[in-house]
């Protein structure tokens, strides 16, 4: 019992890339991507209103602790997605390879044919404290089209849930975990299905 435990927790997490506009077929053969990181406007965090209400509740938590870490905080919230988690999902992406097969993305590739948008809608950061460890969770959404027609989607993905491993003691370092793990498995269905 336990043995089965194990694995279907092991997959459980597994993303699963459904496409939801175009095909496959369109990218195939594509081993290079411009990428673009987007949030959504009205982001959700699961248990709060909004975003921003979320924000709050946690400065306020912070600097009960120690006064000031609470606009800390907030401002590394936002710029750690630039600094951190958007980096890590990059170098996962591109860390993998299958059999000298490897599809690759960069920022800021003005001669890359093709644009790969990644758009988070969700981030549930987890938690981790002495009586309860719960991994980060992300809800995003792949967007590919030729980088001349952006209005043109050759390729879009449902929703995929994606989750992180281990409960690490701090948010970030959860949510960054998510994002590696968006890469490893973005970059596997793309290098094994295109």
């Amino acid at each position: 019992m336990l043995l089965l435990f194990i694995v279907s927790t092991a997959f459980g997490y597994g993303q699963i890339f459904k496409t939801d506009q175009g095909s496959l077929e369109s990218i195939s053969g594509v081993k290079r991507y411009n990428i673009v990181f987007e949030y959504a406007e009205n982001l959700k965090i699961p248990k709060y209103k909004s975003e921003e209400a979320f924000l709050e509740m946690h400065a306020r938590k912070k600097d009960k602790k120690k006064l000031g870490t609470g606009d800390t905080f907030k401002k590394l919230w936002f710029a750690n997605r630039e600094k951190l988690f958007e980096p890590k999902f990059i170098q996962e992406f591109n860390f993998f390879n299958l059999k000298e097969k490897q599809v690759t993305v960069a920022r800021n590739v003005s001669d890359a044919a093709y644009t790969m948008v990644v758009k988070t809608s969700l981030i549930d950061p987890g938690n981790s404290n002495f009586f309860f460890k719960k991994d980060a969770r992300l809800e995003v959404t792949i967007y590919i089209y030729k980088s001349d027609s952006p209005n043109q989607i050759l390729y879009a993905t449902e929703i995929v849930d994606v989750h992180s491993r281990g409960a690490n003691k701090n948010d970030y370092d959860r949510i960054m975990s998510a994002f590696a793990e968006l890469g490893r498995g973005l970059s596997k269905h793309l290098s094994r299905k295109t």
